[in-house]
């Protein structure tokens, strides 16, 4: 079924669910339509009394819901009382939705650190960009990055070297150490590849998961309440 037949769903006064995050915090929300343009893709939504509306930008991936299927869209407008979406296309269920597990960045006054432990060393200290229960993310200058590396390939000739655990030592801000084995999940480069972000799942004791839960709460209410005085 064509998308603009699905928009014709979203009448006046109906509710919809609209989908998008801040500093990694999933928002989930139901606001009221105004109008629909079916043909044109557009859907205007009463902004109101809506207490996250600035979180809506065209920066963020934002997703509403119609007849239990998802479509990615872009924010055409987003003042005084109206945010505009440009309906894009369905996709599948989107990782903020996907996520078992809530992550979130750290505050910049009260960073959380991770360190790389080699033979009982720890060989790169680095502030992580986001945290959860399940994984933590970092972003390394490449010379770093390459110094992890050659670890890694120094621990095994085949392709399941790039899997071995690190062990990750992580102070969280008032919960204390963290020690994790991390497994390499992803590389992305940036910025011309002179840095280069990695991504880690985390395998943690129950004492050390119960610390990690802690501080996410935690900087999840901070989070929230943030977002509530904007």
């Amino acid at each position: 079924m064509m998308t603009a037949e699905i928009l014709k769903d979203l009448e006046k006064g109906k509710f919809c669910e609209v989908i998008t995050s801040w500093r990694e915090v999933p928002i989930r929300i139901k606001l009221s339509v105004r109008w629909v343009s079916p043909q044109e893709r557009f859907v205007s939504f009463d902004f109101k009394d809506c207490k996250f509306r600035h979180v809506f930008s065209e920066s963020v991936p934002v997703y509403i819901k119609v007849r239990e299927i998802f479509f990615a869209c872009k924010v055409f407008s987003n003042i005084r009382d109206e945010l505009v979406l440009e309906v894009e296309s369905p996709v599948p269920a989107p990782p903020v939705v996907m996520r078992e597990f809530i992550r979130v960045e750290p505050l910049e006054k009260e960073p959380v650190y991770v360190s790389f432990c080699s033979e009982d060393k720890c060989i790169v200290r680095v502030k992580a960009v986001d945290i959860s229960e399940s994984g933590v993310g970092v972003v390394l200058k490449k010379e770093h990055t390459d110094e992890l590396m050659d670890i890694l390939s120094q621990a095994s000739t085949n392709i399941e070297s790039m899997h071995m655990p690190f062990e990750l030592e992580i102070e969280l801000p008032r919960e204390g150490i963290v020690r994790a084995k991390g497994e390499l999940k992803n590389i992305i480069s940036k910025e011309d590849n002179v840095y280069v972000r990695l991504g880690f799942k985390l395998n943690l004791g129950e004492d050390q998961t119960r610390k990690i839960r802690q501080y996410i709460m935690r900087r999840q209410r901070e989070i929230l309440e943030q977002l509530k005085s904007i």
